[in-house]
């Protein structure tokens, strides 16, 4: 009797449609700037959008009047019962419509939309853990499950996404995306498909979608490309697919919670359970909130998924939204339950895959399906790193032993033809599970005195980051202020919490750094790796590097009338050798600098960088660490400026 009732209305308003947009110009909403960031508040044109479109056909707004009567009648006869046995399902076709790279979505990102879609609208969403207990007993499995197409309005196999490079570039609420002929994509068959378009939207919209009984060339949800699906180019807080659940909720007849009343509390969502609300909630508020229209517990229902709450915020929707959804598909969407849209149809094949996980720990299984249109009968896969490299069965299961990113092929083909498919470092096999770790010493401010004879190790030691003996570290070590890093490989290469760093081999690095005085402060952390992945210590430990004057010898009293630099002796040398230079009465805050360069003018070493009375000085450089080759020293003191070449051979 029901469906009776709608045919008649679902008449008159196929009689009354006359809407159609023939150019951009048309639009109540011009095309906004490409602002390539995310809101921190969610913002849906719906209800906006909708109003343009009862100006543009005033039948229209009388149309939902007449529906809603049906809605209301639907309500009090059927509840949230269901004529239709078991499951619905709803067809999907996703336009994505691109004017840069980033904007053409992977068909992993879509694929991660669908999944969303599928889980929020079954309740099957991990964080139903969230939904407050006095609200879980209204949460509704709405019995709808969303598949892509994968047959065309012309009965060929699809994948279920078109693409569409445009010249826009950015389409705010413009009717244009959904018109191949205004640089979007016209829409397939709604009584057959749910049409979403992604896109960039621009400014700090979100998405916005049509409720029953419009133009059939405009229905659908629109989404911008950086706020749909899960993975890929998508943007906290609304990167767990959220909004397409919102604007999926107005499509299937959801009204906003709070009935877009402006605050008043005298507007409705039209839904018996979820509490009266003021306005819309935006990030995530803490359970229980209170209003003006539900002042007591337990509030407002904010984590419904058709407020304006972050996405990990939302969770639910009711048993009375879910009767509403069923009104709509009972009704005004009833042609889309006998849609074929997603069943496949045997032709040319179209190749395509998914796995289920593509970060795993190394030593576990990978399970992948082939999801291809076109009725393929032969596989041949190709699994770089698996066990085993190969397999001809349609959904393979693959083992990882070896940490790295790994590379999957899939060829398919039928009697009309083949495809394949390739995706690079698609699999991510982590090596052992690492966890947060802390430095142990030298602590914060230590100073620690370095000189160039001294042999000696500084032991830099940390806390483990896992107990899995194969993870290995990495400690660096980094002039405050400057952004260059000196990295050293923990002792046992690498596998111990220790590094051991020769005090002499930090005294040169004091000098390339450059000092202040006889000291420069560094910074020290420790990166922890486990073949793919790293992690760094939880902070990291200030010391000072202070250069010693050891190695400087006062070889005579006596006031040499000049500056002089002599050559180095022995010359050549291996591994160390002495440079003797005068110093004369100078003034008392001149610095005696002695450098010690390569052959290509890079500073190697700094032997001297302190004031010195007058005198005869030797000063020895130990270049045990360093390679074979033609070195030059040399000495600044005041305006004095000297330099000799010596040779190291090892």
């Amino acid at each position: 009797m029901k469906k009776i009732i709608f045919t008649i209305i679902l008449s008159v308003s196929l009689i009354l449609t006359v809407l159609f947009f023939n150019s951009s110009s048309n639009d109540a909403f011009s095309h906004q700037n490409d602002l390539l960031f995310s809101p921190d508040k969610r913002n849906c044109g719906t209800v906006e959008y909708m109003e343009s479109l009862y100006k543009m056909d005033p039948a229209y707004k009388q149309r939902m009047i007449e529906l809603e009567k049906y809605a209301e009648s639907y309500a009090k006869q059927y509840g949230h019962l269901r004529d239709a046995s078991g499951i619905i399902t709803i067809p999907v076709v996703v336009h994505v419509v691109w004017n840069t790279a980033v904007q053409n979505i992977s068909d992993d990102q879509v694929l991660s939309q669908i999944d969303v879609l599928n889980k929020d609208f079954r309740r099957l969403n991990s964080d139903t853990v969230n939904t407050p207990a006095p609200f879980k007993p209204v949460a509704a499995d709405c019995q709808i499950q969303f598949a892509m197409a994968r047959r065309d309005p012309s009965n060929n196999p699809t994948l279920g996404i078109t693409r569409t490079q445009t010249s826009i570039a950015s389409f705010g609420q413009s009717s244009a995306v959904k018109f191949t002929s205004q640089g979007g994509h016209d829409a397939w068959d709604r009584d057959k498909y749910l049409n979403l378009w992604t896109c960039n939207l621009g400014g700090s919209l979100l998405g916005y979608a049509t409720f029953p009984g419009g133009s059939a060339a405009l229905d659908g949800v629109v989404i911008g490309y950086n706020f749909f699906g899960t993975v890929g180019a998508v943007s906290a807080p609304f990167n767990k697919g959220r909004t397409a659940t919102h604007e999926v909720g107005h499509w299937l007849w959801l009204y906003h919670i709070w009935g877009d009343d402006g605050g008043s509390c005298g507007g409705s969502d039209l839904v018996g359970d979820t509490p009266n609300q003021a306005l819309e909630f935006y990030g995530c508020p803490t359970y229980p909130t209170t209003d003006a229209c539900s002042p007591s517990a337990p509030g407002v229902m904010f984590m419904n998924y058709m407020d304006y709450t972050d996405d990990a915020c939302m969770n639910l929707f009711t048993q009375g939204q879910l009767t509403r959804i069923n009104a709509a598909i009972e009704g005004p969407r009833l042609p889309i339950q006998t849609s074929n849209g997603h069943v496949n149809v045997s032709g040319m094949p179209l190749c395509l895959f998914k796995a289920d996980s593509v970060s795993i720990e190394y030593g576990n299984q990978v399970h992948f399906s082939d999801i291809s249109a076109g009725i393929p009968t032969g596989w041949q896969w190709t699994f770089t790193g698996g066990t085993p490299t190969s397999s001809t069965v349609q959904n393979p299961v693959i083992t990882y032993n070896t940490p790295g990113l790994y590379t999957v092929k899939l060829r398919i083909s039928n009697t009309f033809g083949s495809d394949s498919l390739t995706r690079t470092s698609y699999i991510r096999v982590r090596g052992a599970a690492m966890s947060s770790f802390s430095l142990v010493s030298p602590v914060t401010f230590t100073r620690v005195t370095v000189s160039g004879s001294d042999t000696s190790r500084l032991n830099f030691s940390w806390t483990k980051s896992s107990a899995n003996p194969t993870v290995n570290y990495k400690m660096k070590l980094r002039k405050i202020g400057s952004s260059s890093d000196y990295v050293f490989v923990s002792n046992s290469g690498g596998l111990d919490t220790v590094a051991g760093v020769k005090k002499s081999t930090l005294d040169s690095l004091a000098g390339i750094m450059g000092t202040t005085g006889d000291s420069v402060r560094c910074t020290w952390r420790t990166w922890a790796y486990n073949g793919v992945d790293s992690i760094q210590s939880a902070g990291s430990n200030i010391i000072t590097l202070v250069r010693s004057t050891i190695g400087i010898q006062v070889i005579s009293s006596e006031i040499p009338s000049s500056f002089n630099l002599y050559n180095n002796y022995p010359n050549p040398f291996n591994p160390v050798t002495k440079i003797k230079f005068d110093i004369p009465n100078i003034a008392a805050n001149d610095i005696v600098n002695i450098t010690v360069f390569d052959i290509l003018g890079k500073q190697s070493a700094v032997l001297v960088n302190q004031s010195l009375k007058a005198g005869k000085y030797e000063a020895d450089w130990n270049a045990s660490n360093y390679p074979s080759g033609v070195y030059f020293y040399r000495i600044t003191a005041g305006s004095y400026t000297d330099t000799r070449k010596m040779i190291l051979i090892k």
